[in-house]
């Protein structure tokens, strides 16, 4: 019998009561399921509601003490909380509910507040305390700072015995994350987020390391770890002169915690399979999904209309290839290429700067890894800095395959969704109409890249309304195809 808590009725400081709880029983044999959000149709056994408090008091025995806390933004307390719970079986508590904690049954043992210095300081105490006793695995990232503060994710570091920290930029704070993930195994998932994209990405590609954006993701310590197996249909165009042949490709699938939550009801993906549209369309994903929450990899296949999956950036996570260390490249694109086996996908795709993959000796080894997988077809770079498009279409070549960089991208510069008005997409129409129709050269192919986070469906639907004849839009794996039989390297 699994225990549902309803999260929504929750205060902050009795969802992370919940959270703990929910990760240290999941380590003893005990369900608890969070319903919140999308989550409640991925509860595939039955079930029961059951109040957090109530929940305590049943698993008092469970638990060798309480430890208080402060919890709020700015606050590291809560990630110091989560990796000491990691490592033993006491109940950490916000303090303002310890009183109450203590009166059923779960005494005060500790306290975080005698922990004193600066945000890293405290954090490295704490680590230095525990660490032995946690799993190299895997990290838990978790934003504390103010406007971008999650109380979720917890669960799965503790249920995994993972460290959960959070760092900033500062030099101090840079230098525990190293020191973090220096401790921790190489080519392991850093799971939840950070301020700074650009920063944080490079840091941990330089570890060896790759990130899978979850910070505002429930329940894996009850999903666990298990693997299902997908499947998609390949479909092909034959080849006509006077076309040009493009794929549209939505970005940022390799956001977990999107896929799991509102991808498939409220996004552009849940907004397309409820229009009537069926024209060719791909859609970056996370091939990880199918291990950390099989029933939404699921959800999205079965659900799928008219549309193919790509792998997102830069494959079993998101990490900067050309900054990857030499000696980790193999097992990375073991695992990318074992995952993309999992989910039916072929084509993955890549991200990084311009300037990164100028130097040609670098990138055609660092691309081997992946071309001289056979299951691989080819791939997608999005380049920098201009949102995904500096590539202009370029295509680089390895082991016979091709990697085509995107060469428009409908990215509205608000950074905002439902501020794209008809003038602008009427615009880059007229260019995306401009381009060549010839199959046999490089010019003749194009990526378009659709970034979710600036437009819907809608502003995508009229795009497409105004593409001429001329523009014949396919799957990925068919514009791959098409470029490795008719176009001279």
């Amino acid at each position: 019998m699994v225990h549902i808590i309803d999260f929504s009725k929750l205060s902050d400081g009795e969802a992370a009561l919940a959270l703990f709880l929910q990760g240290v029983l999941a380590r003893k044999g005990v369900k608890i399921f969070m319903d919140a959000d999308n989550y409640l149709p991925y509860l595939e056994e039955e079930g029961e509601y059951i109040d957090v408090f109530d929940a305590v008091k049943r698993y008092a025995e469970q638990f060798k003490g309480a430890v208080a806390y402060d919890l709020g933004c700015n606050d590291v307390s809560v990630n110091m909380a989560a990796t000491l719970a990691a490592a033993y079986d006491v109940l950490c508590v916000p303090r303002a509910l310890i009183d109450k904690v203590n009166g059923l049954g779960v005494k005060t043992v500790g306290d975080l507040a005698r922990v004193e210095g600066s945000p890293a300081q405290r954090q490295r105490t704490v680590w230095n305390l525990v660490k032995d006793r946690l799993s190299k695995t895997a990290v838990v990232h978790q934003v504390v700072k103010e406007g971008n503060f999650h109380i979720r994710l917890y669960d799965f570091a503790i249920a995994n015995r993972w460290p959960a920290i959070y760092t900033g930029e500062s030099c101090e704070d840079r230098a525990f994350r190293r020191e973090v993930l220096e401790f921790a195994d190489k080519n392991i998932p850093v799971y939840g987020w950070n301020d700074d994209e650009i920063s944080f990405i490079l840091d941990i590609s330089k570890y060896g390391d790759y990130a899978v954006p979850c910070d505002w993701s429930l329940n894996h310590s009850y999903f666990g770890k298990s693997r299902i197996k997908l499947a998609q249909n390949a479909k092909r165009t034959p080849v006509s002169e006077g076309k040009h042949y493009a794929a549209i490709v939505v970005s940022d699938g390799d956001n977990v915690q999107w896929l799991e939550r509102d991808f498939a009801t409220d996004s552009l993906f849940g907004q397309r399979q409820q229009s009537g549209a069926d024209y060719k369309m791909n859609w970056t994903f996370a091939p990880s999904l199918a291990e950390l929450c099989p029933a939404a990899a699921k959800r999205i296949y079965s659900g799928n209309k008219s549309d193919y999956f790509v792998c997102g950036v830069s494959g079993i996570g998101y990490a900067n290839s050309m900054s990857y260390p030499w000696e980790h490249l193999e097992e990375f694109t073991r695992l990318t290429s074992e995952g993309m086996e999992t989910c039916g996908l072929n084509v993955v795709t890549l991200l990084d700067n311009l300037g990164n993959v100028e130097n040609c000796k670098n990138l055609q080894g660092r691309l081997h890894f992946y071309s001289k997988r056979d299951n691989i077809y080819g791939g997608i770079w999005e380049l920098d800095p201009d949102r995904y498009s500096s590539g202009r279409g370029r295509i680089f070549w390895c082991d016979g395959k091709p990697f085509v960089s995107v060469r428009f991208t409908m990215w509205h510069e608000s950074g905002r969704q439902g501020v794209c008005d008809k003038k602008w997409i009427e615009d880059f129409a007229a260019r995306v109409n401009a381009v060549k129709a010839d199959p046999s050269s490089w010019e003749g192919y194009s990526v378009i890249n659709v970034h979710p986070w600036t437009m819907n469906m809608e502003n995508v639907d009229y795009f497409v309304s105004l593409l001429g004849d001329h523009i014949e839009l396919v799957y990925a794996d068919e514009l791959i195809e098409l470029i490795q039989r008719n176009v001279k390297r």
